[in-house]
């Protein structure tokens, strides 16, 4: 699933369509509305994909917001602490091999994981990085949508 956010009246190419897989989506929505909250409240749905947006003045706002961020290394310090903060986050036993590193449920018997001592969840190592590890934060991807906002005019999320 993907967070798909149209340009309302894009000033060019880059304002018409923007795109992020849920994975990058929510810690990206987590940024705007931590770093600029005043900027972020006319979009009260973040997360969800109802439609819910900025008009284009808030749009414009945001994404120079953005670039502004990322000139002070305010995105790149802010990127740090993220990836920090998920690599000190225990990681879990795993469910599909119950911390064995070999799968011998039913999957793991039909695909030859019993005999090769191996589980493809935890590559055998019987634990699994936290739920929040497969969410990444990244410089990139904010100053590609700060470039989306700028020439949107607006935009919606869907």
């Amino acid at each position: 699933m993907g967070m798909d956010v149209y340009g309302k009246a894009p000033t060019s190419e880059k304002g018409e369509y923007f795109r992020n897989s849920v994975w990058y989506w929510h810690p990206l929505a987590e940024y705007i509305q931590a770093a600029h909250p005043a900027l972020a409240e006319p979009c009260q749905h973040w997360h969800t994909n109802d439609g819910d947006g900025l008009d284009a003045e808030q749009a414009r706002a945001l994404g120079e917001a953005l670039r502004a961020d990322i000139h002070k290394g305010t995105v790149a310090a802010y990127a740090s602490a993220y990836a920090a903060r998920i690599e000190s986050i225990p990681r879990e036993g795993c469910r599909y091999c119950e911390g064995t590193g070999t799968r011998r449920d039913e999957v793991g018997q039909q695909m030859g994981m019993v005999e090769r001592g191996w589980c493809n969840a935890c590559d055998g190592v019987g634990t699994c990085a936290p739920p929040e590890a497969h969410y990444p934060f990244d410089e990139a991807n904010v100053a590609a949508f700060a470039r989306f906002a700028i020439a949107s005019g607006g935009f919606e999320i869907w």
